[in-house]
């Protein structure tokens, strides 16, 4: 397992993903686990969060991650699954629905917003746009917070291989 690397100012990480992985908080006492569930032909891999032996609905899609100024809160690209069907040697997926998750460790929570919103839309070096994402991202009407559930044993997940 290979701890991600955080800039300087230790919120931003942009290259992780194809191996299991895992990063900290100084607000929690426990790691935050993504482990590896696989990758569709030509893109990123995409991985279970886990914190505490509980999880998430739906995957993390690797790439950026960033933590709020504050450090109570990260985002990062979200996917509900990756569905499909077999036919013959190639794999033909059903739809996908991609996002964007909010999550808070502290209180094993999340958000997912229903459309992708990132600071790698910009080039990030904008205060103010930062500042507008997370604006964005808490939003209270931009919808509700679920809990964490219990994960299931390792090696049970429902991902495409």
């Amino acid at each position: 397992m290979r701890k991600i690397d955080f800039d300087l100012d230790g919120r931003r990480a942009t290259s992780w993903g194809r191996d299991d992985h895992y990063c900290t908080s100084a607000l929690i006492n426990s790691p935050i686990c993504l482990f590896y569930a696989g990758e569709p032909p030509h893109g990123d891999s995409y991985h279970e969060l886990i914190i505490d032996s509980k999880t998430i609905r739906g995957f993390i899609w690797s790439g950026y991650l960033l933590w709020s100024p504050c450090g109570r809160y990260f985002t990062c690209d979200w996917l509900e699954g990756m569905g499909g069907y077999r036919v013959g040697a190639a794999w033909c997926f059903t739809q996908t629905l991609r996002g964007t998750i909010v999550v808070e460790p502290k209180h094993l929570r999340y958000r997912v917003l229903h459309y992708r919103t990132s600071i790698q839309d910009g080039d990030g070096s904008d205060d103010n746009a930062e500042e507008a994402l997370w604006k964005v991202l808490l939003d209270p009407s931009r919808g509700s917070w679920e809990n964490f559930a219990p994960a299931a044993p390792r090696g049970a997940s429902a991902a495409v291989t």
